[in-house]
């Protein structure tokens, strides 16, 4: 083996600046392939000059070859910039910031087969959007793509897509006065592994004009601090809401800290609500309410809220659903007009199954009320620390309950208690009495 030679300071100097400009060439070659570098049409980065009319131009340039438009790092000043057919605008994830101006969207598209944004920082700076709805605005876009994007201090929300398909994912949005993101007449949309914080009114918005399917997949999400600054009873201050949209997904979330719900489905039918992780809700944590047709509620957590988990408004024409392998936990009386303070309540055609709750401060479960609760199967349930493991409304018009092999733990007031609309009117149906109720089975529960 030969001896190595010594390296010199000038063979180390060399090398080194051999490799500052591989890396320097590297970048070069990096930028082309994230696209067109908007310095070329004259943009510029950390200016106080608005750039929209500069932007603009480069925008419309490369859209016609389908070129992203690459902007540098630094801070570009402008506003209501238009993605025309095919414009991508691209940055640098953290680094480059567009600022806006004010007076409308700061960016929007319409009526494109295809429209992106990836690595920007887009901030509202809360300055008056005019009349728009968004800080950036989509509508009927095929094939939305927004990646690896931040959108910061909206006036209004954060995103807003109208009849769109495509996709939000890897994205943070934060301090929007109203929602963080509101797809509505959506299609298909995937909305995924976004952070969404210290928003107005909602997180993430998924409504339809009018019932019919929308097929979003929202999964992956984190979404905390969701105020209520329009007031109402619900539909605003929630982590993620549904209205209408049919075949709807929500997976796989982690929602706190909101005013009302974690996750809300509303007139939505055929919706998949699982293994999503709910904590400090100021109201019922997983709601799915009126007039929906078929859900499926199944191992999520729940921990602290007002109530657990909701799937009711049989009223109202709510029913069909299987709620199974939840786990509810440290269930509170909350300040609105209902109190609530139940783990998991049902109404109609559902089968309750395989869940857990543990310390509610009134029932664990409760099935139905009023007149309305039909064909109801609660099995192989526990309920631990509570004060009544099950509530079931024994008024005439109930048909077909079944509460069988449920484990009841540590109940303060009654294993299970029959109720008229809000008051008790039996004793405990786990020691006697349930065969004054035909339409009830109880079998093997045991009470501990």
């Amino acid at each position: 083996m030969s001896k190595p030679g010594r390296i010199s300071r000038r063979s180390l100097l060399s090398g080194a600046t051999a490799m500052v400009a591989c890396v320097a060439g590297a970048r070069s070659a990096c930028a082309q392939v994230d696209g067109m570098d908007a310095a070329q049409y004259g943009v510029q980065p950390d200016t106080s000059t608005d750039q929209t009319a500069a932007i603009q131009h480069a925008i419309d340039e490369t859209r016609i070859s389908g070129t992203p438009l690459f902007l540098r790092p630094g801070r570009y000043h402008a506003a209501t910039l238009h993605l025309n057919a095919g414009a991508r605008l691209v940055g640098i994830p953290g680094a480059t910031r567009i600022v806006s101006t004010g007076g409308g969207p700061l960016i929007s598209a319409r009526g494109a087969a295809r429209a992106g944004l990836a690595g920007l920082v887009l901030d509202g700076m809360a300055r008056d959007l005019g009349d728009a709805q968004a800080l950036v605005e989509m509508v009927e876009v095929d094939d939305v793509d927004v990646t690896d994007c931040a959108v910061e201090n909206s006036w209004a929300d954060g995103l807003y897509l109208r009849a769109c398909g495509g996709r939000v994912a890897g994205s943070r949005i934060a301090g929007a006065l109203g929602a963080a993101l509101f797809s509505l007449d959506g299609r298909n949309l995937e909305i995924s592994d976004n952070r969404v914080r210290d928003c107005g009114d909602n997180g993430i918005m998924v409504w339809q004009s009018e019932a019919r399917s929308d097929g979003a997949r929202i999964t992956g999400n984190h979404v905390e601090r969701i105020d209520n600054r329009s007031g109402g009873d619900g539909p605003y201050g929630n982590g993620i809401v549904v209205f209408r949209g049919g075949g709807v997904t929500v997976s796989n979330n982690r929602v706190t800290d909101c005013t009302f719900s974690a996750i809300r489905v509303n007139a939505g039918s055929d919706a998949i609500v699982s293994q999503n992780n709910c904590a400090r809700l100021g109201e019922v944590a997983i709601f799915v309410e009126f007039e929906f047709n078929g859900a499926v509620i199944s191992n999520n957590i729940v921990d602290r809220a007002t109530h657990g988990i909701s799937v009711t408004n049989f009223d109202r024409g709510g029913r069909l659903a299987v709620v199974s392998g939840n786990l509810v936990r440290n269930i509170e009386i909350g300040e609105f007009a209902e109190p609530r303070g139940n783990g998991i309540f049902v109404s109609a055609d559902t089968t309750l199954t395989g869940n857990v709750v543990e310390n509610a401060v009134n029932a664990g479960y409760a099935l139905g009320y009023g007149p309305y609760l039909r064909d109801v199967a609660a099995t192989g349930n526990i309920v631990r620390n509570a004060a009544v493991g099950f509530e079931i409304s024994v008024v005439d018009g109930v048909k077909n309950v079944l509460v069988a092999d449920n484990l009841i733990s540590h109940v303060s007031r009654a294993a299970i208690l029959g109720m008229e609309w809000e008051a008790a009117v039996t004793g405990d149906l786990a020691v006697e009495g349930a065969e004054d109720f035909p339409e009830l089975t109880l079998s093997g529960n045991r009470v501990g």
